[in-house]
């Protein structure tokens, strides 16, 4: 049954687009490569999609790390006050469900309420457009690049670390040589998971975008003005580079270090110096606070500074918003609650059975294809997800509410699987067969001493699922009918209601940075 849901669900889905293109392949032929009004200006539009989602994510990644190395050194290797609060707060955009975010940073960035008026520009620091798209991804992207350095860099033994100090290297020698060679697997990690969250983003880009067209935003557009051969087409292309990069991730993990050879003693040296590391740490700390923190939830004060605006145009105006709000609401609850349980309960079956089945390759074949839908652009999976259970495919499911839901389940069904994979590695197998040999059947070994033990990662991968699904629009845009989540307001209302959005975007921040915390509090305990 495990293997038969993921299948039908995170597979099928994908390999029907391919399907569905060969079969219509002569329409988007004489569409996109030779039509007779427009030639192959089409084909050239995606092109440029895709050059720009590119040149986004690449530009991204690398600010990423280059800000992101330090900050992860600093809350793995050093101990000071505020520590907590520090690695707290880089959860934060975690929390921002990206419309919210979207919107957060168009009033920070693009209008006279947020930096503009300080540096003498009225209408906005910014306007939107391709560099507004890269500071909203640098901030939405952040997190994953600390997170994936800070574990691995914990894990790095610092016996290393201090013999290469005590035979006279610099700090930063040491960081070069030693620690970053062995943390090489949470570098790659964290750059790819940032690449792809960034090319697959489309919610916060809608917003920031401008005349600005990703690639995400190509297939919604396609699909809303029902181009259904050729959105499928451009969701093919996406589908196609999401898995090449997840090969390219794997390889280049598996195959190459870090080719840092030789020293330079008289340089490292200068920049070894407390004056330097210090220069160091605060200007990553600053970086985090006025280009991620700040930005991204800055809808919270706008909402309090213009409440008498807000509370007039979301509770008092005649078309009643606040009704609209509170359905989004109730919608986007009951589709993440439903897409939860149902990854909580199949994801764990395929755990099990990615750890403790010994299956060989197929193993290994699992553990890669359980990651599909984290590299694939989510505008793109919604797409595959409509042909395949829409009228277009089996005709099962109509857009509307079932169908958000279906598609929630498969992007988030890898979170809640490699989050019960990682948990159940963790699990020492003897005390399983401690319970087997004191005569207790499987079923209750499992459930009295394995599923306390993982209680942690499950409800970990409940919350990520979650938010993960409650803060998703690109993927609901493209299924929801006449269904509306909160995200979908946020991108709806931002241009002709302003306040509104603001309101509903400091709500589902509240919501989902508190499903965090209390993440982080249970994992402590």
């Amino acid at each position: 049954m495990t293997l038969a849901f993921f299948v039908l669900m995170i597979l099928l889905p994908t390999l029907f687009l391919f399907v569905y293109v060969v079969t219509d392949w002569d329409e988007i032929v004489e569409f996109v490569f030779r039509n007779p009004v427009s030639g192959n200006i089409r084909w050239f539009r995606m092109l440029n999609a895709i050059r720009i989602s590119f040149q986004v994510a690449f530009i991204t990644t690398v600010i990423d790390l280059v800000v992101g190395v330090p900050l992860a050194l600093l809350l793995a290797r050093y101990e000071f006050k505020g520590r907590r609060l520090l690695d707290a707060l880089v959860d934060l955009p975690m929390g921002v469900p990206s419309a919210a975010l979207g919107a957060s940073m168009v009033l920070f960035w693009a209008t006279g309420y947020g930096l503009g008026p300080l540096f003498g520009r009225p209408a906005g620091l910014l306007t939107r457009g391709f560099w507004l798209i890269v500071l909203t991804h640098v901030t939405f992207t952040f997190p994953y690049i600390v997170r994936s350095l800070v574990g691995v860099i914990e894990g790095v033994d610092v016996t290393y670390e201090h013999a290469s100090r005590t035979l006279g290297a610099p700090s930063f020698t040491t960081f070069r040589t030693i620690t970053a060679p062995l943390s090489l697997p949470g570098i790659m990690a964290g750059a790819i998971l940032a690449f792809t969250r960034s090319l697959g983003e489309t919610g916060a880009t809608m917003i920031v975008a401008g005349l600005v067209e990703t690639a995400p935003l190509a297939v919604v557009a396609m699909h809303e003005r029902r181009l259904v051969a050729s959105a499928a087409f451009l969701s093919m292309l996406l589908v196609l580079v999401g898995l090449a990069m997840l090969g390219a991730m794997r390889f280049v993990a598996e195959k190459f270090g870090l080719p840092f050879k030789g020293a330079w003693p008289e340089v490292e040296r200068k920049l070894s110096g407390k004056p330097q590391r210090a220069l160091r740490d605060i200007g990553t700390i600053s970086f985090l606070g006025s280009l991620i923190i700040l930005p991204s939830c800055f809808s919270i004060p706008y909402v309090v500074r213009f409440w008498p605006l807000v509370s007039r145009e979301v509770f008092l105006a005649e078309d009643e918003k606040w009704k609209l709000l509170v359905d989004g609401l109730m919608t986007s609850f009951e589709v993440a609650s439903l897409a939860t349980a149902v990854n909580l309960v199949l994801g764990l079956c395929m755990a099990i059975i990615i750890v403790r089945r010994d299956w060989g390759r197929f193993n290994k074949l699992l553990d890669m294809l359980v990651d599909v839908p984290l590299v694939i652009p989510t505008a793109a999976l919604g797409f595959s997800v409509y042909l395949f259970w829409g009228p277009r495919g089996l005709g099962l499911f109509e857009t509307g509410f079932w169908l958000i839901v279906l598609t929630h389940i498969t992007f988030t069904y890898p979170y809640v699987v490699r989050t019960l994979v990682a948990a159940l590695r963790s699990v020492d197998p003897s005390l399983e067969e401690a319970a087997r040999t004191l005569g207790a059947p499987p079923l209750t070994a499992f459930r009295t001493v394995v599923l306390p033990l993982i209680g942690p990662g499950l409800f970990a991968g409940a919350v990520m699922a979650f938010t993960r699904s409650l803060s998703e629009t690109g993927a609901t845009i493209v299924v929801m009918g006449t269904a509306r989540t909160v995200p979908v307001l946020i991108v709806e209302w931002m241009e002709a209601s302003v306040h509104a959005a603001a309101f509903a975007s400091a709500i589902l921040i509240f919501i989902c940075y508190g499903l965090l915390l209390a993440l982080r509090y249970a994992t402590r305990r």
